[in-house]
């Protein structure tokens, strides 16, 4: 989906609504929107949308002050010159410096055998339930930008980019970065608190309190849950040659974790906070997305 820059949502729905019938770009990548004109009386919800997008959503909302002559004017903030295509990158680009860092570690430990770097960006850049008890809860946040593995990152900005750049058009750029670090919040909190308490109580191996994890994974499930639900028929490309419906992949991606967490097996990717960024994309649409589009119908 390429929506023109600064497009209301209710005209994003309004072209929308055949949207999963067209063809998707790329494994996951979103598909294509035309221009329609809005149906009859959408432009007046449209005002009322776009009236509401900034003042809560929008990126153009600026700080009021009073110039020399005592009259009113807006200073533009920062979200109002960042668009939400340079919101994306901006998330792509602080994920890519982040890994940079983490393979300087990795390599001062390997050759140098210093792990003092790798040891302090394991205690403040990754989700663990210690790290909570130990009063570092900015690492509800930091995992969210942080990976080890190339494979690993690539994939999840993929995604990011796929999805994200059509949920920021939605959101706007404020709202879309508040987003993606909420999401992050959730999903590390979920992932902390499943393998630091949960899992311990049920099986009685404490191993998964002290397992650190990392990635972007929580706000990007996040993301994509978010779209599907607002485009549920949208027909995705999964893994280039697979054609589904949004609602499906969500589905079927949120069972598979929901199993591997229930099973507790051994695995790279974090369930729990692929489960915990699921949650947090269908609270906002059910919270609310879902009262606006409502009111616009």
């Amino acid at each position: 989906m390429q929506l023109a820059r600064n497009r209301s949502f209710s005209t994003a729905l309004a072209t929308g609504r055949n949207f999963g019938d067209r063809a998707a770009r790329g494994s996951l990548h979103t598909p294509q929107l035309n221009t329609v004109p809005s149906p009859r009386g959408q432009q007046t919800r449209g005002g009322r949308w776009e009236s509401h997008t900034k003042a809560d959503y929008g990126s153009r909302r600026g700080n009021t002050y009073r110039n020399k002559d005592s009259q009113q004017q807006q200073r533009p903030s920062f979200f109002s010159s960042l668009t939400p295509e340079a919101a994306v990158y901006l998330l792509i680009g602080v994920n890519g410096a982040m890994f940079l860092v983490w393979t300087t570690a990795n390599q001062r430990f390997n050759s140098l055998g210093d792990p003092s770097m790798l040891t302090w960006l394991t205690k403040n850049c990754s989700t663990m339930w210690v790290n909570l008890t130990e009063g570092r809860i900015w690492t509800l946040v930091t995992p969210a930008f942080s990976h080890v593995d190339p494979m690993h990152l690539f994939v999840n900005m993929f995604v990011l980019h796929s999805f994200g750049t059509d949920v920021a058009r939605m959101l706007g750029t404020k709202r879309f970065l508040g987003f993606y670090l909420g999401a992050a919040v959730i999903g590390n909190l979920v992932s902390a608190v499943i393998r630091g308490v949960v899992i311990p109580l049920r099986t009685g191996d404490a191993r998964s309190m002290m397992q650190p994890s990392i990635g972007a994974s929580t706000s990007v499930v996040g993301i994509t849950t978010l779209f599907a639900c607002v485009y549920p028929m949208a027909q995705l490309q999964l893994f280039f040659v697979i054609p589904v419906r949004a609602w499906l992949a969500t589905v079927g991606f949120v069972g598979w974790d929901l199993w591997r967490v229930m099973k507790h097996g051994s695995s790279k990717a974090d369930g729990a906070g692929h489960l915990g960024g699921a949650a947090a994309g269908l609270a906002y649409y059910w919270f609310k997305l879902r009262p606006l589009i409502r009111r616009m119908r």
